[in-house]
């Protein structure tokens, strides 16, 4: 019984890895492709974090 609940663990450990990796390409991908075929974008987001900034009263920077 134990072996089985070992196996079992490595093999949800390599899903786990392989979603992960999948994800942070996924995220890469999608922040070069911002970056290069809409960079106004990115004030936008720029703007909207900083607007949390001044309502949570941090400095901005």
């Amino acid at each position: 019984m134990k072996r089985l609940t070992t196996r079992r663990a490595r093999r949800d450990r390599g899903q786990q890895l392989t979603e992960f990796t999948l994800l942070s390409a996924a995220l890469l991908v999608m922040g070069g492709g911002l970056m290069h075929f809409a960079p106004d974008m990115l004030d936008v987001i720029t703007i909207y974090i900083r607007g949390f900034y001044v309502i949570l009263g941090f400095p901005l920077g």
